[in-house]
Formats: structure tokens, C-alpha cells, sequence
């Protein structure tokens, strides 16, 4: 038993000794270690662990670039773009833990499915149903709103919206920056029907004071929430905005915009990233999350049906 250990102690220590050989001061080096990203991400396997004093929220972000660049071979097409989780006014009075702002990355067509798309249990190193909320650019006049109005103006509506990441970092001295590295972990979303929406203060309102639910085939309810204890979405389309703008990214019309989790993550499998008694496994085969005093016209909803 001993040398079986010492044995899987040894090739550790060659895989950590090799990871630590990228000079991530050099694009070369950078570049490298976000193309190596790839295997791990089709292999469904972690990476080694980035922490908060390896790399700057710079080169994190270059790293990024790679990474995607080499996604965009196989994935599609960029269908959007996703940001942090990040309390109101977080960032106000400069950086925290050496980030400038919330955390965005980018999206991929190909991983974008309509609702009721099957998703392999088996898709992921970690992945987890998150209830998430998207919104959908009408026009390039987002790129100059400042208002609440104006956002709302520049925008065609919002999509119900099931996230479903891969986590790629292992779960022990995972890193925001190696959040930023491996892109946020984006592999694959599901959204439902366009809910247009009108620049009105009737719709501020109902932005900001629906109900969202997340249930079972069952009809379990496995978790349930008001939007206003999580964020205004509008708050988080600025945000996202103006940390794509700052790294010389316009958004365009059609571009979805996914703002984050209203308050529900179930994983899919039992794992080492989440508490069990806050964040249980999914044991179902379809999760639905409803979004309620939404939409005038009723409530909205988006599945995802769960392959084991």
C-alpha cells in the first residue's frame, strides 16, 4: 500500500513539477497553458490548481484569450457573454482580493440549447444546474446607455436560463483568477423563450420583484426565491458591459447576456466543491426553473433533462 502511494505521490509530483515550468510572465508560456486547457475540458478533467498569487486578473484574462481562441475551433461561434457573481457596489471603491471588477467570460454558440435539451451526467469534471437569468442586445446603443431606461431600450428582453458550467479547477485552492483563466468555467446553457420586454417603469419593476422556482419532473420544488434577493438585472447588464468595454469588447445585437445565479445550484453528481446540506445533488432526470410575475402574459419556464 505504501508503495502504491509513494508511487502516485511521484507522478504528482512530475505532473505539478511541469505545470510550475510555464513562465506565465511570457505569451508564449501563457498561450501554451491556455491551449492545454482544451484537453482537460474534453476529457472532463481538472486542471492544476491556479492560486489568487500565481497570476494578475491580467494575464488571467490573456490566458482566457487563448483558451477561447482555441474553443472557437470546435464550439461555434461567440453566442454572448457571462459575469461574476458580485454583490451591489462590491467594486466602487477599487479593486477586491486584487480584482478590478465582477468576472466576465465568453460563450459559445455550440453550447447554447433550447429547452428541454439533454445533458449527459457524465458531460463534466463538475458540473451543477444553477437557476440563472439572461438578457438578449437589441442594438449597439447598449455599448453608450447609462439609465436603467436606456439599458432597457437596447435591449430585445430576457431568457429564462439554466446554467450548466464545468468546473475545471480542483476544488481545493481554486482561485478566482484561475476562474478567469479557464474562461468561468462555460460549457454549456439552456434558454427558453424570448421574453420581449418595453422601456417602461412597469418593467423595471417586474425586473426587479419576480419569483423564480426550480422543481422536479415531480414537480418537487427544490428551491425557490425572489430576483431582488440576489441582484437588479440591470445592475449586472451595466456591469457586465462596462467590463467588456474595458478589454475593448462592444456588445452587439444578439449577443445573450447571462447575469448569474438567482439562488439555486443543484450538482449533478456528489462532489468535493459544494456543502450538501446547502447545495444537494440533483437526483432527478428534469429540472425546470419557472420564472413567475415576470412575464405579463404568464409564468415563464426552461428544462433541462438530465441523461444518467
Amino acid at each position: 500500500m505504501r508503495s502504491v502511494f509513494a508511487l502516485v505521490c511521484f507522478f504528482v509530483g512530475i505532473a505539478l513539477a511541469n505545470a510550475q515550468n510555464y513562465d506565465l510572465t511570457q505569451k508564449d508560456d501563457q498561450k501554451k497553458l491556455g491551449i492545454s486547457f482544451m484537453a482537460n475540458f474534453k476529457d472532463a478533467k481538472p486542471i492544476f490548481p491556479i492560486e489568487a498569487s500565481d497570476i494578475s486578473e491580467q494575464v488571467a484574462y490573456q490566458i482566457a484569450d487563448y483558451f477561447v481562441e482555441e474553443q472557437l475551433k470546435t464550439r461555434g461561434t461567440i453566442a454572448g457573454y457571462k459575469v461574476g457573481t458580485f454583490a451591489a457596489g462590491e467594486y466602487d471603491n477599487g479593486p477586491v482580493n486584487g480584482l478590478s471588477g465582477p468576472i466576465t467570460a465568453v460563450m459559445f454558440s455550440k453550447g447554447i440549447h433550447q429547452s428541454g435539451a439533454h445533458i449527459s451526467i457524465n458531460c463534466c469534471n463538475m458540473s451543477f444546474i444553477e437557476a440563472d437569468f439572461a438578457a438578449v442586445v437589441k442594438s449597439d446603443a447598449i455599448n453608450n446607455a447609462t439609465t436603467d431606461m436606456e439599458l432597457l431600450a437596447a435591449l430585445s428582453g430576457f431568457l429564462p436560463f439554466i446554467e450548466m458550467p464545468d468546473l475545471l479547477q480542483p476544488s481545493e485552492s481554486s482561485s478566482d483568477v484561475g476562474a478567469i483563466a479557464t474562461n468561468y468555467d462555460f460549457r454549456n446553457a439552456i434558454i427558453g423563450d424570448l421574453i420581449p420586454t418595453e422601456a417602461s417603469e412597469e418593467w423595471i419593476n417586474r425586473l426587479n420583484n419576480f419569483h423564480f422556482q426550480m422543481t422536479n419532473e415531480k414537480g418537487e420544488i427544490l428551491a425557490e426565491g425572489m430576483i431582488k434577493d440576489a441582484y437588479e438585472p440591470l445592475y449586472r447588464v451595466k456591469h457586465l458591459r462596462d467590463r467588456l468595454l474595458a478589454r475593448g469588447r462592444p456588445l452587439k445585437a444578439g449577443d445573450i447576456l447571462s447575469l448569474g445565479n438567482m439562488g439555486a445550484i443543484r450538482p449533478l453528481k456528489p462532489n468535493q466543491y459544494f456543502d450538501p446540506a446547502v447545495r444537494p445533488v440533483f437526483r432527478g432526470t428534469i429540472a425546470t426553473v419557472h420564472y413567475i410575475g415576470l412575464d405579463p402574459k404568464g409564468a415563464a419556464s426552461v428544462s433541462v433533462a438530465i441523461d444518467r
